[in-house]
């Protein structure tokens, strides 16, 4: 061997280390796939909190009817009233079930079928006719409770 050669070569030298910028592509994909998984549950909590917050003023617009409209002085507008506020939420809940259109004992047994317990609904049959009806006998209590349960449960 020729020690001239030898003198020339260098020493291993080591490559500079690799920078954190840019990121491998599979952390773009990473990052990308977390964003989308956040705005799914943005949006799932923004319906959320809009239904919550519908629900709570459709209560209270029962509390108002309840404070405002006498039930036993004027129950065509009591009867009225309620009968738009489930309208109101059937239309929001069912959308292909053609609810605007529905009326009389239609709309009162498509009501009643989607109660939690059809039997103790039976006193919603008061909105087929009770708008209507010079004198509608029902309890203003228990149609009250129907409706609050009623926009608990689809509002």
């Amino acid at each position: 061997m020729n020690p001239d050669l030898l003198a020339r070569l260098r020493d291993i030298h080591v490559t500079p280390d690799l920078g954190w910028w840019p990121p491998a592509p599979g952390w773009w994909l990473l990052a990308l796939l977390l964003l989308a998984l956040l705005a799914w549950f943005g949006l799932r909590l923004l319906a959320h909190y809009r239904a919550r917050q519908r629900r709570k003023q459709m209560l209270a617009w029962i509390d108002h009817l309840n404070a405002t409209v006498d039930p036993q002085t004027d129950p065509q507008t009591y009867l009225s009233t309620v009968n738009r506020i489930f309208k109101l939420v059937a239309l929001r809940a069912f959308p292909g079930q053609q609810c605007a259109a529905m009326a009389g004992p239609q709309w009162e047994a498509f009501v009643r079928s989607r109660m939690k317990n059809p039997q103790s609904a039976e006193p919603l049959k008061v909105l087929a006719s009770g708008p209507y009806s010079p004198a509608p006998g029902f309890d203003p209590d228990i149609i009250s409770a129907l409706t609050r349960q009623w926009i608990r449960r689809y509002g």
